[in-house]
This record gives C-alpha cells, structure tokens and sequence, in this order.
C-alpha cells in the first residue's frame, strides 16, 4: 500500500498520542505527586522564638482565624492573608498570645469585644487594612505596649475616641499611625509610658504643640512628609528639643531659614501657648512623678521585708545551732554519769568472775605463816 505524505503525518500524530497516553497512564498508577502537592492545603508552621511558641500563618490565602492551633501560643502571625471580618470568637481560644500580627489583610469590620480577652497582649500589628478607626477595647488591654495601626484610612477615629474613657488602661509605649489621613493628633489623651510615636505621611495640617503635651516622656517622633504650618512646626520643633524629644525627619518648612524668621515665629506663637498646654504636660509628668514614687516605696518595702526576713533566719539559725549544741553536751554529760555510775557499781559489787567463783581458797603455805605469827 502506498501512503501519501497526509497519511503519514496522521500515523504520526496517533503514535505521539499513544506514547502521551502511556505517560499519562503510569503518570496516574502513582508515579508523580506534583498535582496532590499543589492541590494539598497550606497549614500554619510551629516555630519558637526566644523560647515563645508561635504559629506563622504568613501568606496562606486565609479568610478567617483558623481554630485548630494550639490555645498556649504566644505569637501568631497572619500577615499576607485575606481576612476580612473578626468577630468575638476569632481569638477566643487564644488569650495566651502576646504578639499578633494582623498586616496586609483586608480587614475592614472588627466585632465589638474581639480584643477585650486579651489580657496578654503586648504588641499588635494592623497596618495595611481597610480600616476606618481603632477598636476602643485595644486602649483598655493591660499590657499593650506597642500598637501599629498605619496605612489606614482611619477617618472616624477622633469621632470614637470621644467615647473613650480616659486616661487608657493600655501602657503604649510605641504608636504607629503613619499615612492614615490625619488632619491632626487624635487625642488618646495622657500617655505617660509613650517614648515613640510615628505620625509620618499624615497631612497634619492641625498639629499643634497642646496635642503633644500628655506625651511627656516623648523620646522620638516621627514628621516625615507632614504638612504642617511652618511657624507652628518651627515652636513645636523647638520645644520638644527642649523636653528631650529627638525629631526624625523634619519637614523643609519646619527649619527656620534665618534667626530673624525664628523670632517672628515665636512672637506669633508665644500668646497661643496657653495655660491648659502646660497643664496637660504637667499632669503627665505628675502621674509619672507618682509612679517613680510608688516604684521606689515597693523597692523600699521590698528591702526592709527582705532585711527582716534574712535577720530572722539567721535567728532561727543562730537558736538550732545552740540548740544541737547544748544537746551534744546534754548527750556527753549522761554518757559520762552513766559510765561513772558503772564503775562504782562494778567496785562494790566486784567483778561478775569473781562473784560466780565464790571464795578463795588460801593456799595452805600462807596459813602455816599466819599460824606461827
């Protein structure tokens, strides 16, 4: 039979497909997993850092909080994820944990009385969500410190905190609400223990010094790309040098191009300064005032207990130790009586061999003696 050209691209074809589907075959009798591998879901990684027990969920496509770790973890991380919602049982079983990173998700509603269990909680992270305000309840965790709530639209947070019962419960230290459209610092109203505080790419076209006040252990803030008011960013500026607050990233417009520029500013501002600024920044100086105050009565409380305490152990010591004294002497002394007690017994009543022996016999040599005598 002869075959045309067609005929044998046509034989061609049906063999390659015969070889794919022999492929295919074995392919399918187990001798690859590639697609079981890619189709098996992603779980969360155990790890342990600084001795804590985490969880990274980071990057796992997640919609909700999974329930299945385990209830003692003390860092959980679920950046990267797609969250949404968080209600009260998102973190019900988790009271233990004091990290929670919440970054890059898309968050938008958080459930009245999410966060209030945590009691544990010292750091959390959510920047980069769709959020429109902070949670009060997160003001009121007893052991926060440091709270990241960046890249946020939060425009109905000074609307909320009007509500908020001050002064918060939450010792922040670090506060971080960069580029979350803030025309000026909301007030959260004394914070004592705060040293940092980031409030860049906001424009900030309101801040004035009084919002700083009742941050008065202010150590860094940050201004980068803020737009505030030249003058007022100037006084500001110089005033917190003046309290010890190093300012990173000051704005063009907060630097006084000639002194004669800075003395106007000031003559401005000098009247705007009023007596409730000053008070705010006292009253935060009071209440830490008050604390180094009780901190050093419980120090002092805590050496004189211990004082009293080491004293009288060394007077129990001192006693037992007389005590095993006396009665190793106490001990000696009867041992002695008793062995003088017993050789005056064995001198009177003679030795138990002679007493079974009975009477000597006197040889009969010294009774001729005796008799001639």
């Amino acid at each position: 039979m002869h075959l045309t050209a067609t005929d044998t691209g046509y034989s061609a074809a049906l063999a390659v497909t015969a070889i794919f589907m022999l492929a295919l075959s074995s392919y399918a009798d187990g001798f690859a997993t590639l697609p079981t591998e890619l189709e098996r879901t992603q779980r969360c990684h155990l790890e342990r850092t600084y001795k804590m027990i985490g969880y990274n969920c980071a990057n796992l496509n997640l919609k909700e909080i999974p329930q299945w770790l385990k209830t003692n973890l003390e860092i959980l991380d679920l950046s990267f994820n797609r969250i949404r919602d968080l209600n009260v049982q998102s973190f019900a079983r988790y009271e233990s944990v004091k990290y929670l990173y919440l970054f890059e998700n898309m968050i938008q509603n958080i459930e009245e009385g999410t966060f209030s269990e945590l009691s544990n909680l010292e750091a959390i992270d959510l920047s980069f969500n769709a959020l429109k305000s902070i949670p009060l309840e997160i003001f009121n965790l007893p052991s926060l410190r440091n709270l990241y709530v960046g890249h946020n639209v939060l425009h109905d947070l000074e609307v909320d905190l009007k509500a908020l019962e001050k002064p918060i419960k939450a010792p922040l230290q670090v506060l971080s609400i960069p580029d979350c459209r803030l025309q000026r610092l909301p007030d959260f109203g004394i914070l004592p223990d705060l040293w940092q505080l980031n409030i860049s790419s906001n424009p900030m076209k309101e801040l004035t010094l009084n919002q700083l006040s009742p941050m008065c252990n202010l150590k860094m803030v940050d201004l980068n790309n803020t737009q505030t008011d030249g003058c007022a960013c100037q006084v500001m500026a110089a005033e917190l040098v003046l309290r010890g607050t190093t300012v990173k990233y000051l704005p063009m417009s907060c630097i006084p191009i000639s002194v004669l520029e800075q003395e106007r500013c000031k003559a401005e501002f000098n009247g705007k300064i009023t007596e409730d600024d000053i008070h705010a920044f006292q009253q935060c100086m009071d209440v830490r005032k008050a604390r180094k105050l009780d901190n050093e009565a419980k120090a002092t409380w805590i050496t004189i207990s211990s004082i009293v305490a080491l004293c009288i152990f060394l007077l129990v010591l001192i006693l037992y130790c007389l005590h095993r004294r006396n009665a190793k002497r106490l001990k000696a002394s009867r041992r002695t009586k008793k062995g003088a007690i017993s050789n005056n017994i064995n001198r009177v009543i003679g030795t138990p061999s002679q007493a079974e022996e009975g009477p000597v016999e006197t040889p009969k040599s010294e009774k001729l003696l005796s008799d001639c005598d």
